[in-house]
């Protein structure tokens, strides 16, 4: 019976360390955070499916 208590401690522990790692971390956890979804921002095309040239802070 020990056993159990034992089992649902570590789970919730488990869980607990998980959101919070998904909460200050979320990229660590696989989860598109706001540092992520800036740079997909910056890479993305605009509607016309043309590319603008890079600027000089790019090619440095």
């Amino acid at each position: 019976m020990e056993i159990m208590w034992v089992l649902v401690f570590f789970f919730a522990f488990i869980t607990i360390v998980f959101v919070a790692f998904a909460f200050f971390f979320p990229e660590w956890v696989g989860i598109t955070g706001k540092k992520a979804l800036s740079i997909q921002a910056h890479q993305k095309e605009d509607p016309e499916g043309t590319q603008h040239a890079p600027s000089s802070k790019d090619i440095d």
